[in-house]
């Protein structure tokens, strides 16, 4: 019997048959990737899932809607091209552009050529990291590009064209019309942008912004009214700009610190702006009312800023300000060119240290006609403090042709140097009410003064040099080379003004001085001033008293002037003042106060040579006066000149001309010729002086002598005592004197007498006519000695027993007598006779105690010199010393050290080094030193073993209480013990961390290592810990002994902060932690290609369901929890909770133009042809791929079974349904299905596939044949079986995978739990290894030994069917490692034998070493070394791994012996353990032992260390071929990456 029933239409049916060729179906139900080609119309937006990739091939038209973005949460890759971009326009109205949402952030966004249209945004960006390249955004209303929270894009070539002008007047928020935006911790990388016709801001940087922008164009910036246009806008952020073009905006770049807590530092390198329209460069604090605490705001290194306000700006005459300001900030300028603007150059106000000026070029700035000096300034600085950090800096400028002065600096202070400032409209450098310190000025051509200095103290000026300015002024105040204007004056008074190698060349006016004093010009010169005096100093409207100091000027003057310096109510100190040149003369009038003229030459002019005024006491000494045809004056002063001349010509017949009220001292000087007067109330007096000497019969000098000298005339008579000395100056005194009335009057005559111990004596008359030495002689009867005694000093304290020092061997006699010295003591009497007889000469000097025999005794002395001459006179003189047994001297320092309030704060079971280096007794006596507690008393000191050591190491663990007091004592057997109390407090200390990582690789799939077992509490309390990444969280924590101190694990990629937290599990230290950190860059791994099937070559038909597996590929930074059955059979991290990567697999055909779909399984028809598969995968870091070709024919009939299923079984007493309906033949020809069955023939004959037929089938093992036949004669046979008979058990093992490799030591935990029998009647399970039964149970846990081994599983149900099942596993090889290398001697003695036992721990996991040997070398000699470890031949513990050798040694030669150990692991070799103990009584030196044995051995060992590792290195990599090879004949699976790291290896 048959039933049938029709299908559906014929049309359903052609429809299928046309798209079947097409269809495909995925193993995943989630897609990760979508591509979009041609035009996509988004009218709602669209949404990249965090999960999905999106790609945008080139060419494509995204039309989004009014008010609509694209959101990206996962990846979004645009493939544009440079000749086909992808756009982004808007359906209608104004579409929101594309937003990267924090979650994108990591997943490798890229977009290539892509250009935006019709937008309010372009891209916003929130914490993420797109790559960016070939971006094109026009007409943005808002912000073209804008990022938040943290992002860090990549940008490259970069175009915004206009914005904001749409939307300008009609919006109430300032925030439109900008072009890159980024704020908010966001740091953007900008390669190559062109950013122009916007209305508000090119680039705007705000809220620590930062990030690195590289080759920006900025231009034509400009029309904002709601806020300041600027090309660059950066607010309390620190971006780093390079390579930057401003031009022709309404500002160039405005930096502004907004807020406090954030930092605003911008750095320029190369930037250019140009014909900006208000300003080229503003750097601000908005708080302009705090002047506190300023910062540099910016840095500009490479600088070129023109045009500002000139004729290139979108409007020009509109610059405010300054080209650059700087106000209420600070700024830090090198290597710039500032030129052309309209206004002054650079402006600085309100700022100090934090701005600073480094070479500068700054000219042709100012306004055409300004209306002050420094509104045209090149430079202007004003209230720029010098604070407790200094003031601005301002180095190496060029200041040139401004329009007002070339630097202006008003109120505050600048330290700089190597200024040029040249050819300016006003002043070169003008400083009012300021205080500079500038070094190497050169001012020149300037059209007013070269330098001014108006109301100014504490002026440094050195090296300045003026010349060419002021040409053409009048006045002295309108043209200076350098000018001073009440300088220390009502603003600033108080220090010095001064002008240190300073020189003025051809001004019009040299150095001009107006109302200031404290001005001090040091070795400064004046040379060709054009017009007199050169040196021009008025004090005359000064309020205040003070002087000018001048020391080292020259002046050559060639002008036809009356004086070279002009000197008005001034009074000065003058030194090394040198008037030359054609014209000279100086006119000084003075003040209040003294004024000194010194070693000085003045030359006179055509009309004057000297003319003084006005001098209360004026000082000359020391001067040169050439007055050929003009004589000095002088006006009602008192003149004293000493050791002068005054050079006049031939037949002059006046000397200096007295005006008035006028007296002049001509002391100790050349001739003088008469003097000339105008009123009668003049005085001049030659005046000299008498070098008088008191001496004696032996023409020895007397000291203190009375000495009288009387006059003729003018003198008082002088009596006074000579000093110690016998000799001194006496006088001046008027030799002569002249008066209008009486002329010159007689030579004066000098009367010396003299007086000492009775005898008198006179000299003859003495005519004062020039300086002369007078000796007045006595005749003295023999008089007794002078006493000079050196040492001791009065009051001199000596320790006892130390050497004193008696000398008084400079005492002299007037008589030339022998002199005897007597020493004595008021305690030990006559010291030259108790210091010992070996004194010789008269005992004018000796060492007392000097050596062991102690002379002077301990006490307080008097001690009495008495010093006798020959002729029997006596002198003495007593002085007081002591000697005293001084306590010793205690210096005591500590580790760690005491707190400032007395306290030692240790750890309980920490010691602290107690030094007392500086410890010493004054007597060099034997000294005692200890420490002591307060809660154990001292130690009884030995008085026959005296002991004070340097350091003295203690701890306390003995105590009994928290808090105490420690004593270092110090006693010297005499005096009571020195003590140095401190408190102690000892507190339970926390275990530092003790953190080592290892690796075996360095990216995200390679395995790190954690180890903290080196971490030891010091009181051996139990450890709290954990591990920490700054990326991954925490790794792992725990406590000792219960878990281990280590992990063990994979770091996503990135830069790690690794940090092992170690404390103690003591309640009180809760929340205390010690910290190690290390930091570990870890790789992104690669993603991995791997096309399972198909097989390359195949052939199939294009009715085939094609199978696309990528078994094996993966990422490892893929979490497998995210992937469909926890990423079975793909790389991936199964230790993960997230993904790390986000991974795009595409599957691609060279014969279509779309994917065949994504995901890491794919089903799939392919149309027929020869077809190039790709697998493609990538991460974001880069495209791995894998390919195979396949050839797809014409298929034969494909028959879709829907009924019987394969593997059904069926009972004979139940018909069996056939149902082909579905069946399908792909080249849409007719055809017939026909069934037959081994057991009953033929069952269905040519049938058609409109209906489903049925039947009875007899009982048994039915094998069915399904056979289709179309029109051509293409035929297609399918064989199906119905199983009837009851089914067997199936065995599977679980736990290990076929082919899996074992590290060593590792055990084999497999499992029988899921095999299965569909009765549910297994009973027996057999584990079997090389046929050997090993276990009967339903899992097992075996140790296998290393290399190839092949396990085996039966299972038997309760009938006897049974089912096996067999894995091939790699058990790897370990090398052993040996630790914990010990001896039981620290030293042996050579030639002696000595008993030694030498211990070491093996670690092998595989446990397959059984050789451990080692090498004793000394003197050159070695002989082996056997270890044990079977508890025999001195081993403790048999098996326990600690390996013993246990022999006597007898060594000679050399100073130490040197242990080498190893293991032996069949073929391979451990790493050596080495420990060396010295020899003793070794008859050579280190030196010897080194050429003799040590180099020979170091030598030998490194070449042996260096042979076994190339041995062990080769063995093992053909252990690992060999497994490769094993593994490779077990499975299936791929091994070319081992084999890439095997090559790699053996490069």
């Amino acid at each position: 019997m048959h039933s049938c029933q029709r299908k559906t239409s014929a049309t359903f049916l052609a429809l299928l048959i046309l798209l079947s060729p097409m269809l495909v179906s995925a193993s995943h139900t989630t897609r990760s990737t979508t591509v979009w080609s041609g035009t996509v119309s988004l009218p709602e937006g669209y949404h990249v899932a965090s999960n999905e990739v999106l790609v945008i091939q080139a060419g494509s038209t995204v039309l989004i809607g009014d008010s609509e973005r694209i959101v990206v949460d996962g990846r979004l890759s645009i493939e544009g091209t440079t000749s086909s971009q992808v756009l982004f326009q808007s359906i209608s109205g104004d579409h929101e552009g594309l937003q990267f949402n924090s979650s994108s952030k990591g997943k490798n966004s890229v977009l290539d050529n892509l250009t935006i249209t019709d937008s309010v945004y372009g891209i916003t960006i929130f914490g993420s990291d797109p790559q960016i390249n070939n971006l094109t955004v026009i007409n943005a209303d808002r912000v073209s590009v804008d990022m938040f929270d943290g992002a860090s894009p990549l940008i490259r070539d970069l175009v915004i064209e206009g914005g904001g002008q749409d939307i300008h007047g009609a919006t109430l928020s300032w925030r439109y019309g900008i072009g890159l935006s980024f704020g908010s911790g966001s740091a953007p990388i900008v390669q190559n942008a062109k950013i122009d016709g916007l209305v508000t801001r090119g680039v705007n940087v705000w809220a620590n912004g930062g990030g690195l922008l590289d080759g920006l164009v900025v231009s034509n910036i400009s029309g904002a009214t709601l806020a300041a246009a600027a090309g660059i806008w950066v607010e309390d952020s620190i971006p780093l700009f390079s390579g930057t073009i401003v031009q022709r905006s309404d500002n160039g770049v405005i930096v502004r610190h907004q807020s406090p807590g954030f930092v605003t530092r911008p750095t320029f390198i190369g930037l250019e702006v140009e014909d900006s329209q208000n300003r080229g460069i503003l750097v601000e604090r908005y708080d302009h009312t705090n002047f506190s605490n300023l910062e540099t705001n910016a840095i500009f290194e490479g600088l070129v800023l023109r045009g500002t306000g000139g004729p290139g700006a979108i409007t020009p005459g509109l610059g405010i300000g300054a080209a650059f300001d700087v106000n209420t900030s600070g700024a830090r300028v090198t290597d710039a060119l500032i030129e052309d603007n309209a206004l002054v150059g650079f402006r600085a106000y309100t700022t100090d240290s934090s701005t600073a000026l480094r070479n500068i070029t700054l000219r042709n700035n100012g306004p055409t006609s300004p209306a002050t000096s420094h509104d045209g300034a090149g430079i202007l600085f004003r209230s720029t403090s010098w604070t407790s950090k200094g003031p601005a800096t301002v180095y190496d400028i060029v200041v040139e042709n401004s329009s007002g002065a070339g630097v202006h600096m008003a109120k505050g202070g600048v330290i700089g140097g190597n200024w040029t400032v040249q050819n300016n409209g006003d002043t070169g450098v003008a400083f009012v009410e300021f205080h500079p310190r500038v070094e190497n000025l050169f001012s020149q051509g300037n059209s007013r003064h070269g330098v001014s200095v108006i109301d100014s103290s504490n002026v440094e000026l050195s090296y300045l040099s003026t010349t060419g300015n002021g040409l053409g002024s009048s006045e002295p105040e309108d043209g200076a080379g350098i000018f001073f204007r009440e300088s220390n004056y009502v603003m600033s008074g108080g220090k010095n003004v001064s002008c240190i190698d300073c020189s003025s060349t051809a001004d019009q006016h040299g150095i001009v001085i107006r109302d200031s004093v404290d001005i001090q010009l040091l070795s400064t010169s004046i040379s060709d001033a054009l017009t007199s005096p050169a040196l021009d100093i008025d004090n005359s409207g000064s309020l205040f008293q003070g002087s000018v100091l001048i020391e080292d000027m020259a002046i050559n003057s060639n002008s036809s002037g009356t004086y070279s310096a002009f000197l008005n109510n001034v009074d000065a100190e003058i030194r090394a003042l040198d008037l030359s040149g054609n014209s000279g003369g100086l006119f000084w009038s003075g003040r209040a106060g003294p004024s000194i003229l010194e070693n000085s030459v003045i030359w006179e002019s055509a009309q004057h040579c000297l003319d003084i005024s006005g001098h209360p006491e004026f000082i000359a000494a020391d001067v040169s006066l050439y007055c050929e045809n003009n004589s000095p004056t002088i006006d009602e002063s008192v003149a004293n000149f000493t050791s002068s001349t005054l050079t006049q010509s031939p037949g002059s017949t006046e000397s200096f001309i007295l005006n008035s009220s006028s007296h002049l001292r001509w002391i100790s000087s050349g001739q003088l010729a008469d003097p000339g007067n105008i009123e009668l109330d003049n005085i001049v007096d030659l005046m000299w002086v008498l070098d008088v000497h008191t001496i004696n019969q032996n023409l020895l000098n007397i000291p203190f002598a009375i000495v009288n000298v009387s006059f003729d005339s003018y003198e008082d008579e002088i009596n006074r005592t000579q000093p110690y000395e016998g000799y001194s100056d006496f006088g001046p005194f008027v030799g002569k004197r002249w008066t209008p009335l009486q002329g010159w009057s007689q030579s004066n005559s000098a009367y010396v007498g003299c007086d000492y111990d009775g005898a008198h004596n006179d000299t003859l008359p003495i005519s004062i006519d020039q300086d002369q030495r007078v000796y007045c002689r006595l005749e003295l009867t023999n008089q007794p000695p002078f006493i000079e005694w050196s040492s001791p000093e009065e009051a001199g304290l000596f320790s006892s027993g130390s050497e004193v020092i008696f000398d008084a061997s400079t005492s002299w006699d007037l008589d030339f007598d022998d002199l005897s010295f007597s020493w004595s003591s008021s305690i030990d009497g006559d010291l030259i006779a108790s210091c010992g007889p070996d004194l010789e000469g008269n005992f004018s000097n000796f060492i007392a105690n000097d050596g062991d025999e102690i002379c002077l005794s301990d006490g307080l002395h008097q001690i009495t010199l008495e010093i006798c001459d020959s002729e029997g006179h006596c002198v003495n003189e007593t002085r007081e010393i002591e000697l005293v047994n001084l306590p010793p001297v205690l210096y005591v320092g500590t580790t760690p050290s005491i707190s400032s309030w007395g306290t030692l704060f240790l750890g309980e079971t920490a010691e602290v080094i107690i030094s007392l280096s500086g410890t010493y007794d004054p007597e060099g006596g034997d000294l005692w030193c200890w420490l002591e507690s307060s809660y154990e008393s001292g130690p009884d000191i030995d008085p026959d073993n005296p002991h004070c050591p340097e350091e003295i190491v203690r701890s306390f663990t003995d105590y009994p209480d928290d808090e105490f007091t420690v004593s270092v004592v110090a006693y010297d057997g005499v005096n009571p013990p020195v003590l140095w109390t401190f408190d102690v407090e000892l507190y339970n200390e926390i275990p530092e961390a003790n953190l080592e990582i290892t690796r075996n690789g360095p990216t995200s799939a390679d395995w790190v290592r954690l180890d903290g077992s080196n971490t030891t509490d010091p009181e051996g309390d139990d450890i709290r810990f954990e591990f920490h990444s700054n990326l991954d969280g925490l790794l792992y924590q725990g406590a000792t002994p219960e878990d281990p101190l280590e992990w063990v694990g994979t770091l996503s990629k990135g830069t790690h902060s690794i940090t092992m937290m170690a404390s103690d599990i003591r309640s009180e230290h809760g929340g205390q932690w010690n910290l190690a950190q290390i930091e570990v860059d870890v790789l992104n791994s690669p993603p991995r290609a791997q096309i399972t099937h198909p097989s390359p070559g195949i052939t199939i038909d294009s009715s085939e369901i094609l199978t696309l597996d990528s078994t094996g590929s993966g990422d490892w930074d893929l979490a497998c929890s995210e992937l469909e059955n926890n990423g079975s059979g793909l790389l991936c991290n199964p230790s993960s909770d997230t993904s790390k990567d986000l991974v795009s697999v595409l599957w691609l055909s060279d014969l279509l133009e779309e994917p065949l779909g994504g995901g890491w399984e794919l089903e799939t028809r392919l149309p027929s042809g020869e077809h190039t598969l790709t697998l493609s995968i990538d991460d974001g870091s880069g495209i791995v791929t894998d390919e195979v070709s396949i050839i797809v024919e014409k298929a034969a009939p494909s028959l879709v079974l829907d009924s019987p299923i394969p593997g059904i079984e069926v009972y004979s007493n139940l018909p069996v349904l056939f149902d082909f309906r579905n069946s399908i033949d792909y080249d849409g020809d007719e055809f017939t299905v026909s069934v037959t069955s081994d057991l009953m023939g033929e069952i269905l004959v040519n049938k058609s596939t409109e209906f489903w037929y049925n039947d009875y089938l007899v009982a048994g093992n039915h094998n069915l044949t399904f056979i289709l036949t179309d029109d051509d004669g293409m035929q297609r046979t399918h064989s199906q079986s119905l199983v009837v008979l009851e089914t067997g058990p199936v065995a599977v093992i679980s736990g290990l995978q076929n082919g899996q490799y074992l590290p060593p030591g590792e055990p084999a935990i497999m499992s029988a739990e899921e095999s299965f029998d569909y009765d549910g009647d297994i009973v027996l399970y057999e584990w079997t290894i090389d046929g050997s039964l090993v276990s009967d149970s339903s899992s097992v846990e075996l140790s296998l030994p290393p290399g190839p081994t092949m396990v085996q599983l039966l299972v038997q149900d309760s009938r006897g069917a049974t089912s096996t099942v067999s894995i091939n596993l790699t058990i790897g090889y370990s090398v052993p490692t040996l630790h914990d290398l010990t001896a039981s001697v620290l030293k042996v003695e050579e030639n002696k034998p000595t008993d030694v036992t030498t211990t070491v721990r093996m670690e092998d996991p595989d446990s397959t070493s059984d050789t451990v040997r080692g090498q004793l070398t000394a003197g050159g000699i070695s002989q082996p070394m056997y270890f044990y470890d079977d508890g025999t031949s001195g081993d403790l513990v048999a098996g326990d791994n600690i390996w013993t050798s246990q022999f006597t040694w007898v060594v000679s030669g050399g100073s130490w012996v040197r242990v080498d150990v190893w293991a032996v692991d069949g073929e391979f070799v451990s790493t050596s353990q080495s420990l060396t103990i010295p020899i003793e009584e070794s008859t050579g030196g280190l030196s010897s032992w080194i050429v003799e044995v040590g180099i020979p051995i170091l030598i030998l060992s490194m070449a042996a260390f260096a042979a076994g590792g190339i041995v062990f290195q080769r063995r093992k990599m053909m252990e690992i071929a060999k497994d490769m090879e094993v593994i490779e004949s077990w499975s299936s699976f791929d091994p070319r990456e081992l084999d890439e790291e095997f090559d790699a290896d053996e490069d």
